[in-house]
């Protein structure tokens, strides 16, 4: 299980709530249109606890449902991060048995959920393409998470101490002078991008918040997260930005 307060706690409360206001009946209402395995459900915090606590077969039918709708809606994605909490949770609390520290199993835990909304977005975008939903898609969702963090994220963490973080790295380029420092940055984004390290929509977080000026909070509004999934993608993109040093 998830613990209180982390990130997986988070996104799970985040779609809950936003599940029971307007905007969520609106979009289960939609989704079934569109997917009939969905129109037995009245809401969206509905629809999570079944794909929860159904068993691997519905699981998997419901969450086949959601993902072939994600393409088109950032909600479906992160429902079926919801979705796949208590799958999530096990795996965190495996790395806390494993040896994780409390400040690394929080940093572990919110590259997890990034990357599980990742490989979320990139299972929709091929069954928009007409490929299948592969057989026990949860497994397959959560260990494509698991494998593109545990490894590289863990030799990360040993290291951290011998690396310059993403705030010394505008510092650097700062100077005594925020404006340039903002600058540079946009034009390091804008590298990113073009290379094709990073996609636009992964480097929106980055750029609303450390080069517009928007706080994480208002920057979620305008991007239609939590503030918790908007740093979560923000230092997803950062690390890939610090990696590639601008290239």
């Amino acid at each position: 299980m998830a613990t209180s307060g982390s990130l997986i706690s988070a996104v799970s409360s985040y779609v809950d709530h936003t599940g029971r206001r307007l905007t969520g009946l609106k979009s289960i209402a939609r989704w079934s249109t569109f997917e009939p395995a969905l129109a037995r459900f009245a809401s969206l915090p509905e629809l999570v606890r079944a794909c929860r606590e159904g068993s691997p077969e519905v699981q998997d039918n419901l969450l086949g449902a959601l993902v072939a709708i994600s393409v088109e809606d950032p909600l479906a994605a992160l429902a079926v991060v919801a979705a796949l909490s208590r799958r999530l949770g096990a795996v965190a609390v495996a790395w806390r048995r494993g040896g994780a520290s409390a400040s690394d199993l929080a940093v572990l835990e919110a590259d997890l959920v990034s990357e599980c909304w990742a490989a979320v977005v990139a299972l929709a975008s091929r069954v928009a393409v007409g490929q299948p939903v592969p057989p026990k898609v949860a497994l397959v969702i959560v260990d494509r998470a698991r494998a593109a963090v545990r490894s590289p994220r863990l030799r990360e963490l040993r290291s951290a101490r011998r690396q310059v973080g993403f705030e010394g790295h505008i510092a650097s380029l700062a100077g005594d002078d925020t404006a340039p420092a903002a600058d540079e940055l946009a034009k390091q984004i804008g590298a990113a991008v073009r290379a094709g390290r990073l996609s636009a929509a992964a480097a929106r977080p980055v750029f609303l918040t450390r080069v517009a000026g928007y706080s994480t909070a208002a920057a979620a509004r305008q991007l239609g997260y939590s503030p918790a999934v908007v740093r979560a993608l923000r230092s997803r993109a950062e690390r890939v930005l610090v990696s590639s040093g601008g290239r």
